[in-house]
């Protein structure tokens, strides 16, 4: 996957979309790759929230 892909998919994560939905938002790109990147974007952005929070 290209690094252009990558940005773009984490982009998506970030939007709010789960899992499946950013999967059929790039049909053409690895499945297990999305979910990789979904994962650690979500676990990034809630480590963030947490700090905040407390």
């Amino acid at each position: 996957m290209q690094e252009q892909d990558k940005r773009a998919v984490e982009s998506m994560c970030r939007c709010g979309l789960d899992l499946e939905g950013v999967i059929n938002v790039f049909p053409s790109l690895p499945g297990e790759e999305i979910a990789s990147i979904y994962k650690s974007v979500r676990g990034r952005d809630k480590d963030a929230n947490e700090q905040y929070d407390s």
